[in-house]
């Protein structure tokens, strides 16, 4: 029987942060190491990963096995192995376990490696740079999340040390649709490059500090509690036992991530004109906005 050692990554805890404001360290003699190709590996697929770092500042990955070797062998003779994998929903601090299960695809061949590459470089690396510039990018074939039974196919995902996208429709995909896909990409990496830079936003916070986790009076209907919210600055509800629920007030985390997908995913005019009757929920979205720019996300 052969045995394998497993480690869904909880290491690194700086790793996410050190590529903020400068690159990330590719010494090999650290513990970055398997963000990279090895020394030797002179393969087209390590020449991309390594031009692609060299550019961006930002590591390149193809597989969420980021390390599988022999240690040796077991009692009984056989092989062992050290095998490193990819945790996307591991964060420094983590003390809840999450729902979420993620697994994917990978893709095969060097032509649709090099097509998600293009991709990534020509349609979502101009909405991001500065701070909000990831950790790392998994380029897979498709991504499949559980969430407690339930399974969807994302176009992305996003975790403290990569932003996962799914390739399989690009090569089916026109320009014209390029740009809707990245728009839903965006949606999802949007609003978790935010929650990693949540210090920034004191200011946006502070306006419905008093309400964060709170709850009010459950009204008869879903649309009465969405005027309530409103009225209150929100445009979310918040969440019991991981669903949207009635009578409760979202958590900060809930609040920034639902404005930070606003302002991936419409425009300042259309959010205006949408939340008129709601002063506190325009100014927040106008807050949010700015930091954003600020940290460097480019509309």
């Amino acid at each position: 029987m052969k045995y394998t050692a497993y480690l869904a990554i909880a290491l690194l805890p700086l790793l996410a942060s050190s590529c903020k404001d400068d690159k990330a360290s590719a010494d090999f003699a650290d513990v970055t190491t398997p963000f990279m190709p090895a020394a030797t590996d002179e393969s087209e697929e390590a020449q991309l990963r390594r031009s692609f770092y060299a550019s961006h500042g930002s590591f390149l990955l193809f597989n969420d096995t980021l390390q599988h070797y022999a240690t040796g062998l077991d009692i009984n003779g056989e092989p062992h192995y050290f095998t490193e994998l990819l945790d996307l929903t591991y964060s420094t601090g983590m003390s809840t376990y999450t729902n979420n299960k993620y697994t994917y695809t990978l893709l095969t061949d060097m032509e649709t490696k090099r097509l998600g590459v293009a991709y990534v470089e020509e349609y979502l690396l101009p909405h991001i740079t500065g701070r909000l510039m990831p950790y790392s990018w998994l380029l897979v074939d498709k991504i499949q999340r559980e969430f407690i039974g339930s399974v969807s196919s994302p176009y992305a995902a996003t975790g403290q040390r990569a932003v996962v996208v799914a390739c399989n429709m690009l090569p089916r995909l026109s320009d014209a649709q390029k740009v809707q896909y990245t728009r839903q990409v965006m949606n999802s990496v949007i609003a978790k490059l935010a929650s990693d830079n949540a210090e920034a936003f004191a200011e946006f916070f502070a306006i419905s500090a008093s309400n964060y986790d709170g709850t009010f009076t459950t009204p008869t209907t879903t649309a009465a509690n969405t005027a309530i919210l409103n009225e209150a600055g929100f445009i979310c509800r918040g969440q019991s036992m991981g669903s949207d629920a009635n009578g409760l007030y979202p958590s900060q985390e809930l609040d920034l991530s639902a404005f930070a997908r606003q302002v991936a995913a419409t425009t300042p005019e259309a959010f205006a004109k949408k939340y008129a009757d709601y002063p506190l929920v325009i100014r927040k979205f106008e807050i949010i906005r700015r930091i954003l720019l600020d940290l460097g996300y480019k509309e």
